[in-house]
């Protein structure tokens, strides 16, 4: 792990995590490795009791806003501990997803990763070492870095409306839909959890 890597486990404050994939490899552009960050998302609130926010899940990177603490609890728990968790289920099962895709077509997606997938390089990372974590502790931060997280697939050309992205919280804030894997912010400010 980078020596000069700080997170700061504040009580009160959300985080906004930027994970990018192993050399921007789209790994997650088949929707069987997305349900798998979605399984991710779900163990991080079952197993931790957090608090999700808000995510999206784009072909090469993944965005979760989340408030770290168990419910009931004043006391963060550590990101460090909360994105093992993730990138360990995420890289686990994703490999796994993988091998059953390239048994039945002999290749992956996309060149690049065919070519990930075929070198020797060792343990044949999925993730970057190291991602992006951002500390939240204003109402209009928060709303900023959702909005984000909602538009992203548009600015990357993946759809032209928000809604038509199913891999985000967006459906979930905009039309209460709970089909895929439903938030537990109910928009209060501060959050109360």
């Amino acid at each position: 792990m980078p020596s000069r890597l700080k997170r700061y486990d504040e009580p009160g404050h959300i985080h906004f995590w930027t994970i990018s994939c192993h050399r921007q490899l789209d790994f997650f552009h088949h929707d069987d490795i997305k349900q798998i960050v979605i399984d991710a998302l779900a163990q991080l609130k079952t197993k931790f009791g957090i608090c999700l926010i808000g995510y999206v899940i784009m072909p090469d990177h993944v965005h979760v806003l989340m408030y770290p603490h168990a419910k009931g609890s004043d006391t963060p728990i550590d990101i460090s501990i909360l994105l093992r968790a993730f990138k360990q289920h995420v890289g686990y099962h994703g490999k796994s997803c993988l091998r059953e895709y390239w048994r039945t077509h002999n290749q992956l997606w996309s060149p690049s990763l065919t070519n990930w997938a075929t070198n020797n390089e060792h343990g044949k990372p999925v993730w970057k070492t190291r991602g992006f974590d951002f500390n939240i502790h204003k109402f209009s931060m928060l709303i900023e870095k959702l909005n984000y997280c909602h538009k992203n697939p548009i600015t990357r050309g993946l759809v032209k409306r928000a809604e038509n992205w199913p891999w985000s919280s967006f459906r979930y804030y905009e039309f209460g839909d709970r089909s895929i894997l439903p938030m537990d912010w109910d928009r209060a400010w501060p959050i109360m959890w």
